[in-house]
């Protein structure tokens, strides 16, 4: 048995018998008692309470714990832990963001000398880079909470208020996606989550049980679904609405009397959530494409239409 699988099963033995004497972790772990001292003053340096006691009846006993004990790990595990790490620090954001710093300190910190001189040796050697994330997502802390606790939430989503229930979380290209159930449409959707600018509790009777929900069936599901190319024409005052409600999630180009185009790529689950959002500025934006886009907002028009027919 290697010292560090050593270290982490003496670790959890003690974590479980609390008392002990050093012959009894000797004769346990088949190794001297010399070895079982230096054991535990290494985990003694690692942060694991111990307190000695003296006398016939003494021995060691390990202090009630607030925090989870370290974990002693091998070259290559300490190399792969640090990998891991360094693959996620470019995301702009993160579900547990100040955690994640938090972690990323600890498990510096708690190396011996050599194994830092090595791990400052490697920062130069391996790095990620994550492309096309424009925006970021504050939310998604309370977003993958709401998914871990099965609870349905209300949501502002391009400005559109929303109910979902939130199956998980993904990243792909550099953002973050909530696929989720949406009341509205009685089925999954897949939300992006830099486009949610609030979020809140949501009081249902008819709370979905989505504990057994498998999040890559649904994601295999939501991610088939058909790409349009988006075109949208703006006036002067839609450019402002644009820029002030949107903020810039599609390239816009505007020309010198003020005039914008947006231009940009949408997937089918978007098409109501964009209808909504485009019959909100009336006619400061005329969709050009897709065709599918311009028949939804011309069906909730007509539906307007003939909720005001009386009015003449």
């Amino acid at each position: 048995m290697s010292k560090a699988i050593r270290l982490n099963e003496l670790r959890l033995y003690i974590n479980r018998v609390k008392k002990f004497k050093v012959a009894e972790l000797a004769k346990e772990f088949n190794v001297s008692r010399r070895t079982i001292l230096r054991d535990l003053e290494e985990l003694s340096i690692l942060g694991v309470p111990l307190i000695s006691e003296v006398g016939a009846n003494g021995g060691y006993q390990v202090l009630e714990e607030k925090n989870l004990l370290a974990v002693s790990f091998t070259k290559e595990e300490t190399f792969s832990i640090f990998f891991a790490l360094l693959s996620l620090k470019h995301f702009i954001s993160l579900p547990f963001e100040s955690e994640f710093n938090s972690i990323i300190k600890k498990f510096y910190l708690n190396l011996n000398g050599k194994m830092k001189d090595e791990i400052d040796l490697i920062k130069n050697k391996i790095d990620f880079k994550i492309d096309n994330q424009s925006k970021e997502s504050p939310l998604l802390k309370e977003l993958f909470m709401a998914a871990i606790g099965d609870e349905p939430l209300w949501i502002s989503y391009l400005g559109v208020k929303r109910e979902i229930q939130p199956v998980g979380l993904f990243s792909q290209y550099g953002r973050w996606y909530c696929p989720s159930y949406c009341y509205l449409r009685k089925e999954f959707r897949l939300f992006r989550c830099d486009r949610i600018s609030e979020i809140g509790l949501s009081v249902r009777n008819d709370k979905m049980n989505l504990k057994e929900t498998n999040l890559n069936d649904i994601i295999n599901i939501l991610t088939t679904k058909k790409e349009y190319e988006l075109i949208v024409e703006l006036t002067p005052e839609g450019v402002e609405k644009y820029k002030s409600n949107l903020s810039l999630y599609y390239q816009i180009t505007i020309d010198s009397k003020g005039y914008g185009v947006i231009k940009g790529s949408i997937s089918e689950t978007e098409i109501d959530f964009l209808a909504d959002y485009f019959i909100q500025m009336g006619k400061h934006a005329k969709v050009v494409g897709p065709l599918e886009l311009r028949a939804e907002i011309k069906k909730r028009i007509l539906v307007l239409s003939d909720l005001y027919r009386d009015l003449v």
